[in-house]
């Protein structure tokens, strides 16, 4: 069985070559090992053993390539502007009297000469054989010599493809860190810069009512106009923006009309199709709170007297505050959530007044809604009487 000559590869996921290292295995060929920096192989000529191709047949001495045996070689096509030269050194003095050329077949009949170029005598320093091998190079050739039968074996041509029929041509050096590999559209590789995606830093306001918000969305990268997204983070409903504005490359503002309250991601996607969605769920949906005691008057107590306990209840309040106004003297606030109560004895007043305040609710969300009261503080005559 022949041996194969091959260089060492980095290979993709099926097994196609990629790109090829030098033959101590330390770094990387030249993409396109040139005329003056060719891959080269060391030709000498001996007898035949048992192991040659056609041991028996035609001339009783072979080439060996690099000591082995005629082994079959593998070529790395590449592209017809950029070959890849391979030299076969024919100075070692066996060589003399034994020419290596190409052949279409084993036979001899036709010969290759398309990019061969041969220097010297072989058996004579400096003599050589080399062929340029791209992508019009025959998948199969055979080095024979050109005065006898035999000698050689075949060559087989492959492509730095992936699996694809596209000719890659790798870059020559590596990047720098954060760079990615591009192509030019005819299959040269190039490190550059990786493709820009949009980030979201943040949204205001954080919290929305079910009626239409506008959202304000700063971040980076923003295309105009991009396409803007809220995905709910229990359920993935996904609501897109009645309406998107482009402010600048930092800032866009949405429009959103959401019925359904629960916490949402927020998702922008460029022109380009590039995209990003919020690393956590910026946007709360939740109603104000919705005052159920009716504003106006809470009652009418004397001078000193006890307030006993009024209850202000407000649906998804979680306390409450004294927003403007003042209470009677003696009077406390006791807030907690869903309702508060007025408690305390009156104290402080002189004259019958009427005090006037407005109490805010505010929910878990930071929601708030604000309704006005009134309690009136009477004092009545003391003693009196009548004189005709």
């Amino acid at each position: 069985m022949s041996s194969i000559i091959k260089v060492d590869t980095i290979q993709d996921q099926n097994g196609n070559p990629i790109i090829s290292k030098n033959s101590s295995g330390t770094g990387f060929l030249n993409p396109y090992a040139s005329s003056t920096a060719p891959i080269t192989y060391a030709v000498t000529v001996a007898s035949k053993t048992a192991a040659h191709p056609y041991n028996g047949v035609g001339s009783s001495n072979g080439y060996f390539i690099n000591s082995i045996e005629s082994p079959i070689i593998e070529f790395k096509g590449n592209d017809t502007s950029k070959p890849y030269y391979y030299k076969f050194d024919q100075s070692d003095a066996s060589n003399s009297g034994h020419p290596l050329l190409f052949y279409n077949n084993a036979s001899k009949t036709t010969q290759f000469s398309t990019g061969v170029t041969t220097n010297g005598s072989p058996g004579s320093a400096g003599a050589y054989t080399m062929i340029a091998v791209d992508s019009d190079t025959p998948n199969i050739l055979y080095y024979q010599c050109s005065a006898h039968a035999n000698m050689g074996n075949h060559t087989f041509a492959t492509s730095p493809t992936i699996n694809t029929g596209v000719f890659l041509k790798m870059p020559a050096a590596d990047g720098t860190s954060g760079q990615v590999i591009k192509t030019d559209g005819s299959g040269t590789l190039s490190f550059g810069a990786g493709v820009t995606f949009p980030t979201i830093t943040g949204i205001s306001p954080s919290v929305a009512t079910n009626s239409q918000t506008a959202i304000t969305i700063t971040g980076t990268n923003f295309q105009s106009i991009p396409f803007v997204d809220a995905i709910n983070s229990s359920t993935g409903a996904i609501i897109t923006a009645d309406s998107v504005s482009f402010t600048s490359a930092t800032t866009v503002v949405a429009t959103f009309t959401i019925s359904v309250d629960g916490t949402y991601f927020i998702r922008l996607e460029n022109n380009d199709g590039l995209s990003v969605r919020s690393g956590s769920a910026l946007l709360t949906v939740s109603d104000d709170p919705v005052w159920q005691t009716a504003s106006g008057s809470l009652g009418s107590f004397g001078a000193t007297a006890s307030f006993g306990t009024i209850t202000l209840t407000a649906t998804d309040s979680t306390g409450m505050a004294l927003q403007s106004g003042s209470f009677p003297g003696g009077m406390t606030l006791n807030t907690g959530t869903g309702s508060s109560t007025l408690t305390g004895t009156e104290t402080g007043s002189s004259d019958t007044t009427t005090y006037t305040f407005i109490i805010r609710a505010t929910d878990a969300q930071g929601q708030s809604a604000d309704r006005s009261f009134n309690i009136t503080i009477s004092h009545e005559a003391t003693g009196g009487g009548q004189f005709n």
